[in-house]
């Protein structure tokens, strides 16, 4: 058993990049620039967006004196051939983006670890456990008998419990236990990117093994090729596809997330959630967003997936393929004969002609002018005047939004009233820059704030002095956010 272990670990040590990223010379740096990047709420950036990112913070790194030459693309590029980032094709635009793999997930979390304050030794954690247990004994359980009892033990459990809170005697949570439990929640919910990037991984391999299935069937009523063509769709029955789809229908059902809205709200409206950081608090209050924006991810590329694998064997282009592979193994085995009668470094009497050519357009020169670096016009020198800031600040608020005043009216209306929609803000604090006071304001909810049931309507006077109402989604601003600060009176 130890000799089979050692083996299985060397083997990990070598191929899995996990493993490879932990002891690569600068995987402090790797680590840290992925981690900034890609945080809770970030799942793929744009590689332009990317690009630039890391090429501010490597000349940040730079000045303090660490040695990276290179570039952000450079390193990218080097990360993407590692097996730490993974390159995709962007289906909203011509760019790629750039996203960590599965094993760049689990690194982070084992660095992470390491420096994490959460003890897994915890109550909340043996909680957690003892009720999973207790599930999977219940409802695994065959014999209807075992299962009336242990159904009529929770039942009475409840009773006790409901007469407990009827006579006003129950124990509450108290502020260290609960914040322990809203801890390892975050640290539950904090595994969900890797498990959505292990589930990529898994649909990306089933759809090459099935490929690779079809390629190697002989004729048209090989098992695989055969169920795609009836319709059955492969990778979404998979186990991967089945367990994720049921995760997913249970983030997008109506009922669930408003429920799961209701309790992120109410947990957060309690004492003990003061003693969680202003980032675990953000992270409570976007946590249902994120899983549904990286679960519809995954989702669009299962559901790609199958349709891409449905159209490669509906269009027959299995066939074109099946001739490719048959064209390749036949020149690989005539390769293996003439390798026992020719070296590979033996003088042939055949000279090989390359066809291959650069062909650019003639279009796509262009021409120098050198009258373009003449300065035809002679250089008039203005006298220095006064700058009148009223004058100025005017001028920019009207072709800019003052975000910095709407900060200002939201950071009141909060203190106030304690919470705060757009429709309150406005009802305290007029728009001064009509539908751009407007708009600001949604930018600000949008950012520092979250989305809520229903509309609220908001009115604003337009220049020419007409009122008018608009009905928007209604945001509620976030208190704790550092936007909504007020600055400290002096002394």
């Amino acid at each position: 058993m130890t000799t089979a272990d050692v083996h299985r670990l060397v083997r990990l040590q070598r191929d899995h990049q996990a493993w490879s990223l932990l002891r690569a010379d600068n995987a402090a740096v790797v680590l840290a620039l992925l981690a900034r990047h890609f945080d809770h709420g970030t799942r793929r950036l744009p590689a332009p967006e990317l690009f630039e990112l890391l090429d501010t913070d490597l000349q940040e790194l730079r000045d303090e004196g660490f040695d990276l030459p290179r570039t952000g693309q450079a390193y990218c590029a080097d990360w993407v051939r590692a097996g730490y980032l993974l390159r995709r094709p962007s289906t909203d635009s011509r760019e790629e983006t750039l996203e960590p793999t599965e094993s760049t997930f689990a690194a982070l979390a084992f660095v992470s670890g390491l420096t994490s304050t959460t003890s897994s030794v915890t109550e909340s954690r043996l909680t957690t456990l003892s009720s999973q247990l207790q599930a999977l004994a219940r409802d695994s359980d065959p014999r209807s008998e075992s299962r009336l009892a242990a159904l009529r033990a929770e039942r009475d459990a409840l009773d006790r419990q409901i007469a407990a809170v009827e006579s006003g005697d129950f124990p509450v949570l108290d502020g260290t236990r609960a914040a322990e439990r809203a801890k390892e929640i975050l640290a539950l919910a904090g595994e969900i990117p890797g498990d959505f990037a292990r589930v990529r991984a898994e649909l990306d391999s089933l759809n090459r093994e099935l490929r690779a299935r079809i390629l190697d069937d002989e004729g048209d009523r090989g098992d695989t090729l055969g169920e795609v063509f009836r319709g059955v769709d492969l990778i979404g029955n998979s186990d991967a596809g089945r367990s994720f789809t049921g995760f997913y229908d249970m983030i997008i059902d109506p009922e669930r997330s408003s429920q799961l809205d209701a309790w992120i709200e109410v947990v957060l409206q309690r004492s003990f959630a003061q003693l969680l950081d202003l980032a675990e608090r953000r992270r409570f209050r976007s946590l249902l967003t994120e899983m549904e924006t990286s679960g519809s991810e995954v989702h669009a590329t299962m559901t790609s997936l199958s349709r891409s694998l449905r159209h490669f064997v509906q269009s027959r282009h299995y066939e074109e393929h099946r001739r490719l592979q048959r064209l390749l193994r036949s020149a690989q085995q005539q390769a293996l004969e003439v390798a026992r009668r020719r070296k590979p470094y033996d003088l042939l009497d055949l000279e090989l002609v390359r066809i291959g050519m650069s062909i650019d357009s003639v279009a796509a020169l262009q021409l120098h002018n050198p009258a373009d670096d003449l300065v035809a016009e002679p250089v008039v020198s203005q006298p220095a005047g006064e700058v009148d800031l009223d004058e100025l600040r005017r001028i920019v608020r009207e072709s800019e939004i003052d975000l910095d005043e709407l900060a200002g009216n939201v950071a009141a209306t909060l203190g106030a009233r304690g919470r705060a929609t757009i429709g309150d803000v406005l009802q305290d604090h007029p728009a001064t820059q009509g539908l751009a006071s407007a708009v600001g304001l949604l930018v600000l909810a949008a950012e520092h704030g979250h989305p809520m049931d229903g509309t609220e309507d908001i009115s604003w006077t337009s220049p020419r002095g007409n009122v008018r109402i608009a009905s928007i989604r209604r945001y509620l601003f976030d208190p704790t956010d550092a936007a909504f600060a007020l600055p400290q009176e002096d002394a």
